[in-house]
C-alpha cells in the first residue's frame, strides 16, 4: 500500500468541498456554509459524516502492517 500524494488529497478535497460552497451568481467569490472540520466529524456528534481523506489514507496503510 503506498502512501497518498498530497496533491491528490487536495484536489478531492477542493471538489467535495465545492459541495458545500455558496456561490455568488456573478461568479465573485463565494463563502462556506460549514467548516471543513465539523463536516468530517461522525453524525453522532452534529457532523455530516464525510471521511478525512488523509487519516483514511494512514489508516489503510497502518493496517495493512
Amino acid at each position: 500500500m503506498l502512501e497518498c500524494p498530497k496533491w491528490v488529497i487536495k484536489s478531492t478535497d477542493k471538489i467535495r468541498r465545492g459541495f458545500l460552497w455558496k456561490c455568488y451568481k456573478d461568479g465573485q467569490k463565494g463563502e462556506y456554509l460549514v467548516a471543513w472540520g465539523h463536516v468530517c466529524r461522525s453524525p453522532d456528534l452534529g457532523g455530516l459524516g464525510v471521511h478525512d481523506l488523509e487519516v483514511c489514507s494512514w489508516a489503510l496503510q497502518m493496517q495493512c502492517l
